[in-house]
């Protein structure tokens, strides 16, 4: 049978333990997804959390040909695998943090049941999810499906191609409580600073109060959307994604994820310095009225532009926000083929032809 061809028949053939741990994984996920369905619809920085479900799946559906090899025992090798004495030790520990997992997550549902949707029982579930899959899938592959021991190595491979699934749940719903008061006034800050540091390096007349820019035509506030927290987690998720679907070695996929991180926060420096231009060049109101009206944008009696009635159909605001994280996804894809690349030295030899596609 061919290892590549997922075949989803095969789940039947697996221990009644594993399906019992995957069936308890899929019941406490969707119990997940229905906690964080409310802040996908009611915060624009985290609807693309309808987008996770799939990609989990599809994850899941990729990966299924190694994870099922493995629990039925495919990769097994020849002779039994001589026996470890760390094994119980780590048996042990994977067991209190599944136990401690499921109790984590029972908090959580308490808390959502008693106050509704927060920040404190969105981490607890999530938390409490990502503890169970990745003690679980570490558990329930002690053996295959012919009671053969696995290695510690193939183990730890399973438990490797169940991080993507389980962690980006912690991305999808709102940040810890410490994240979100502590880290987004200091991006906040970092932002107000170098755009007016920014202009006033070139020249122009700008004069920061606070998280406020007084300009020649009026005063821009730097919202806390402008902190980019936004970017950062829409591109931690992209990042997380990629990374997991296309790149094969671990510290490629955390250099993707801090490039993420970082080509978000510059892109949104971007954004900040192209909205306060527009604003200097128009008026702070201007940064309202439709990206694609008249350019010179319509005034009333006082003089000051208004939306052009003829045709709306986005800010200037919010195309700069959706034309800057279009451009930092577009730099993700691009730093694919750049960690991917290998260097060939002139004294390497080239494989031998197999027929068959090296495989990764």
């Amino acid at each position: 049978m061919d290892v590549n061809t997922p075949r989803f028949g095969d789940f039947s053939r697996l221990r009644p333990e594993v399906r019992l741990a995957a069936w308890l994984a899929l019941g406490l996920t969707a119990l997940v997804v229905l906690d964080q369905q409310h802040y996908w619809s009611t915060r624009e920085d985290f609807s693309f959390g309808y987008l996770v479900p799939v990609f989990v799946l599809y994850v899941l559906h990729d990966r299924w040909p190694v994870l099922k090899a493995v629990l039925l025992g495919d990769m097994a090798p020849s002779t039994p695998p001589p026996e470890n004495s760390r094994a119980g030790a780590l048996n042990f520990f994977a067991g209190l943090v599944a136990a401690g997992s499921l109790l984590l997550f029972l908090f959580g549902g308490f808390l959502r049941a008693v106050t509704g949707p927060d920040t404190d029982s969105a981490s607890a579930l999530a938390l409490g999810l990502v503890g169970f899959i990745l003690a679980m899938g570490f558990l329930v592959s002690r053996v295959d499906a012919q009671g053969r021991a696995v290695t510690l190595p193939q183990r730890g491979r399973i438990v490797a191609l169940l991080v993507f699934p389980a962690l980006v749940w912690l991305v999808s719903a709102p940040m810890l409580l410490v994240f979100e008061t502590r880290v987004k006034p200091v991006l906040l800050e970092w932002v107000v600073r170098m755009v007016s540091g920014l202009f006033d390096l070139l020249g122009f007349a700008v004069i920061r109060e606070g998280s406020v820019l007084v300009l020649p035509h009026g005063e821009v506030g730097v919202a806390d959307a402008c902190s980019g927290i936004r970017s950062l987690t829409a591109c931690l998720f992209a990042g997380s994604f990629l990374s997991a679907v296309f790149l094969d070695r671990f510290w490629k996929k955390i250099a993707l994820l801090s490039l993420s991180a970082a080509l978000a926060f510059g892109m949104n420096i971007v954004r900040s310095l192209f909205l306060t231009g527009w604003a200097y060049a128009h008026d702070a109101s201007a940064l309202d009225a439709d990206f694609w009206g008249n350019p010179e944008f319509l005034k009333d009696a006082a003089g000051h532009p208004v939306n052009n009635p003829a045709f709306h159909f986005i800010t200037v605001h919010d195309f700069a926000g959706y034309s800057v994280l279009g451009l930092t996804l577009a730099g993700l894809l691009l730093l694919l083929p750049v960690l991917n690349y290998q260097i060939k030295l002139p004294g390497d030899e080239a494989p031998a032809k197999t027929g068959r596609p090296a495989g990764g």
